[in-house]
C-alpha cells in the first residue's frame, strides 16, 4: 500500500463489523497484516482450505470466519484509534507467504514481481513510462498514435501514453467511453469475477455496491478514470476509423475516420494500437425465417431497450455468461421462458 496515503476511518465499531460480515475473510486476513504489521496469522491454524474462481470465502467454516471477524475488529479499531498509520509494508518473502497462504497452495516465486508490481507498496507506479531520458521529449512529441477503441484498454493505452509524453488521440465508435460496459446493457448485465478485476492497479475502486458490479458501476467507473486522467480532449466519441494504410515511404500511417454526422477526417500518425475488444460485433446465426419472424428480438449484445417480456413467450438462445445474467432476470416477467 502506498505509505504517502493519508486517510481515515470514520465508521464506529458497530459500522465496522456490520460491514466485516460482508467481507471476503481470506482477504481480510491479507489486509489485516497490512493495517497491523503482525503476519503471525500465517503461522496459525485459521487459513483458507483453498482458492476458486468466485468462491471467496476460502472454504473457510462459519467458526473460523467468526474468529477473525473478531480479530479483524480489534485490529482496524486500533489502527482507527491510533490515526490510521500504516506500518512499513510486508517485505518480499512475506508477501510470497502471504501469497502461498490465501490460495492453500505453494505460488511460484516467478509470479511475485507482478504482484508486487500490481500492489504498489513502494508507492511507485512501475509499468508507468520507465523510458527515462533515453528517448528526448522532442522525440516523443514527433511520434502520434492513434489509438482505435476506448474501452478498457484503449483508456490504459491513452494514459500511458499521456505518462510518456507521447500525442494521441483515441476514436470511439460510441458516444462514451466504457466499450464493453457500455454497450451491454441486457437484463441483469454484470461482472462474473470480482469487481477489482475490472481496476486499474493505479486506480483501485472501494465503493462497489455489489460483489459482482452491475453495468452501469462499471460504464461509471471507466467513465471516471478518463475524467481523472482528463482524456476527453484527446477522444473522438461517435467515430468510427474506415481504413488505415501503412505507407512504407514515410513510414507512417493514414487513418480514415467518420463521425455520426458523416464528416471524414485523415490522421497521419506513427503508430496505431488497436484496442476494438472481442464483443462489440456480435455475429447473429443464419436462422431460417428470422427476417420475417413477427415478434420482437435482438442479440444480447445490441439489446433492444424496447423489448417487454412481461406475459410473453421467451426463447434464449444460448447459456453461456450473459444468458446466466439474462434468464433470472426476466424470467419473473415471461409467460414461458425457453
Amino acid at each position: 500500500m502506498n505509505q504517502s496515503l493519508h486517510f481515515d476511518i470514520p465508521d464506529d465499531d458497530a459500522q465496522i463489523a456490520s460491514a466485516l460480515e460482508d467481507a471476503s475473510i481470506p482477504t481480510l486476513m491479507m489486509s489485516m497484516i497490512h493495517m497491523s504489521g503482525d503476519s503471525a496469522l500465517l503461522d496459525g491454524t485459521i487459513r483458507p482450505g483453498g482458492a476458486y474462481i468466485n468462491e471467496y470465502q476460502g472454504y473457510m467454516s462459519e467458526e473460523d470466519k467468526a474468529a477473525v471477524r473478531s480479530q479483524a475488529l480489534d485490529i482496524i479499531k486500533s489502527f482507527r484509534d491510533g490515526g490510521c498509520a500504516l506500518p512499513p509494508p510486508p517485505n518480499r518473502d512475506t508477501v510470497h507467504r502471504m501469497m502461498n497462504f490465501l490460495v492453500a497452495q505453494e505460488v511460484l516465486q516467478e509470479y511475485l514481481p507482478m504482484m508486487l508490481e500490481e500492489m504498489e507498496l513502494d508507492g511507485q507506479d512501475h509499468r508507468a513510462d520507465a523510458w527515462g531520458v533515453e528517448v528526448p521529449q522532442a522525440r516523443r512529441a514527433e511520434h502520434k498514435v492513434l489509438v482505435i477503441g476506448g474501452g478498457m484498454s484503449g483508456i490504459l493505452a491513452a494514459i500511458r501514453l499521456q505518462e510518456a509524453g507521447i500525442p494521441f488521440v483515441v476514436i470511439e465508435k460510441n458516444a462514451a467511453v466504457g466499450g464493453t460496459w457500455f454497450e451491454n446493457r441486457y437484463p441483469g448485465a454484470r461482472v462474473d469475477v470480482s469487481n477489482h478485476l475490472y481496476c486499474y492497479s493505479f486506480e483501485p475502486a472501494h465503493h462497489w455496491t455489489q460483489y459482482f458490479a452491475r453495468q452501469p458501476e462499471l460504464q461509471k467507473y471507466f467513465e471516471g478514470v478518463a475524467e481523472n486522467h482528463a482524456l476527453f480532449d484527446n477522444i473522438q466519441l461517435n467515430t468510427e476509423v474506415t481504413s488505415a494504410i501503412y505507407d512504407e515511404q514515410s513510414q507512417l500511417w493514414q487513418v480514415s475516420t467518420r463521425d455520426k454526422d458523416g464528416v471524414e477526417q485523415t490522421h497521419q500518425v506513427g503508430s496505431v494500437i488497436s484496442a476494438v475488444g472481442q464483443l462489440n460485433r456480435p455475429k447473429l446465426p443464419d436462422v431460417p425465417g428470422v427476417a420475417s419472424f413477427q415478434g420482437q428480438w435482438c442479440h444480447s449484445a445490441e439489446w433492444d431497450e424496447s423489448i417487454d417480456c412481461n406475459g410473453k413467450r421467451v426463447l434464449v438462445v444460448g447459456a453461456g455468461a450473459s444468458a446466466f445474467q439474462i434468464v433470472p432476470s426476466i424470467a419473473d416477467q415471461a409467460a414461458q421462458l425457453t
